[in-house]
């Protein structure tokens, strides 16, 4: 076997294979950029500073969290997929911009997520929650359904974090079984549409437990639904939208670590490795195990098998041939 030194040598007699060894040899020797395609605030965000102190600690070079938002999403991964795969420029999505957005958006988006990345990882799992404004004077679905069908009044207008979002899709969801008309009200993330929420400025709206659980426990905000299969600890007597009958497409939203394609494996490696440190670290799970959430670790060809299972059932939704009903 070739011993390092002779590996070395060998690369130096080959102009081109002696840049990518010595890139994979040293990475990381700078900053790191972690694209984050959503505001400030919202629980992308939370995750990938979360990921970013872990990360930093174990390979000595600072992990740096970069907002880049817009279009649902897609802004911030377009960047990242357009960018050099050396291992320096990578994203932390959720399903939303990273599945949703594909589908809902169509042509107009400028990347894959099959083709364009390389999977590191998907380490946590969350459930949005239907929330409405105590003004509106409802506590449980059941009420939003009968003020929702009130011809004497105003349409409620629904927050919504963009096209192919959870948010969004859930709303098509439930006036396509309910027949309801509602306003959808576009924000650029989570965490703007929370606070135009706790202000009144839209009546419902849906967000994660740890963004709007506070506004919760102040009283500020009444949940009426989970949008997912399992009911959440922190709100045991809310009921699913599985338990109505509402199955597919599946709402778990996920967040993830992305690479550009064409990432040195090796860089790749060393990744995996650094997130599944992460997901053992207490620190980290502080973060994204409780509260609503379920810290997982999917990587490598499982995560691709997941990506084309979501990707084919938002298409069959969106073209209305997949049943929301019981």
């Amino acid at each position: 076997m070739m011993n390092r030194r002779n590996l070395l040598r060998l690369a130096a007699l080959s102009p081109l294979a002696a840049p990518a060894l010595a890139q994979t040899d040293v990475w990381p020797s700078r900053p790191v950029k972690l694209v984050v395609p959503w505001p400030a605030g919202g629980p992308t965000d939370t995750y990938g500073r979360a990921l970013a102190r872990e990360l930093s600690a174990q390979f000595g070079q600072p992990f740096v969290v970069d907002n880049r938002t817009g279009a649902t999403g897609t802004v911030g991964i377009q960047y990242v997929a357009r960018s050099a795969a050396d291992g320096y420029t990578l994203l932390v999505p959720n399903l939303t911009a990273f599945i949703g957005s594909v589908v809902a958006l169509g042509e107009t988006v400028q990347f894959d997520p099959l083709r364009d990345f390389t999977p590191i990882g998907i380490f946590v799992e969350s459930s949005s929650i239907l929330w409405a404004h105590p003004a509106l004077g409802i506590s449980n679905f059941d009420a939003l359904l009968a003020r929702a069908r009130d011809a004497s009044k105003p349409r409620l207008a629904f927050g919504t974090t963009g096209s192919g979002s959870v948010s969004e899709q859930a709303v098509e969801q439930l006036a396509r079984h309910y027949a309801l008309e509602l306003v959808k009200v576009p924000y650029r993330g989570t965490a703007p549409q929370v606070t135009d929420l706790v202000a009144g400025h839209v009546q419902i709206g849906s967000a994660d437990y740890p963004t709007a659980g506070p506004h919760h426990r102040d009283g500020r905000l009444r949940p009426l639904l989970v949008i997912g299969r399992h009911r959440l600890p922190e709100l045991p007597d809310v009921p699913t939208t599985a338990e109505l009958g509402l199955t597919e497409p599946d709402f778990t939203v996920w967040n993830g670590f992305f690479a550009p394609a064409a990432t040195p494996q090796a860089i790749v490696e060393r990744l995996r490795e650094g997130l599944a440190n992460a997901t053992r670290s207490e620190a980290f799970r502080a973060v994204t195990d409780g509260n609503g959430n379920r810290a997982v670790l999917q990587t490598g060809a499982e995560v691709t098998a997941r990506l084309e299972q979501e990707l084919a059932s938002r298409r069959a939704f969106a073209r209305g041939i997949v049943s929301v009903g019981g």
